[in-house]
């Protein structure tokens, strides 16, 4: 028999009365499962917490192409500029692209 005191109620509890330990592929539904292979339970456990409910869009790119693009302003060679837009997972035609708009309205002020 399951005893859960609900007053005092949290997921980790929650998971332990279940014994859900070792029995993750039987009864997690299958993102949460994916996630708990992937991060484990603690790291799953505090995004069930975090999110549920709302869906998450996971960027291509980690990096904002602004930041990349400081990253390389100070570079003044070109092809290192680029290999910098590609590291950041941009081309470097959209890195320039940034720098040369900021440099126009910087001229423009």
């Amino acid at each position: 028999m399951i005893n859960i005191d609900f007053d005092n109620i949290n997921d980790d509890f929650v998971y332990e009365a279940f014994d859900v330990d070792g029995n993750e592929v039987d009864a997690l539904n299958d993102i949460y499962l994916e996630l708990f292979e992937l991060i484990g339970k603690d790291a799953m456990l505090k995004l069930f917490k975090h999110f549920r409910g709302d869906k998450i869009d996971c960027p291509m790119r980690l990096y904002r192409p602004e930041f990349i693009a400081d990253l390389a302003k100070p570079v003044a060679d070109r092809r290192e500029r680029a290999k910098i837009a590609r590291a950041g997972g941009y081309s470097a035609k959209v890195i320039e692209g940034i720098l040369n708009k900021r440099r126009k309205e910087n001229e423009s002020e």
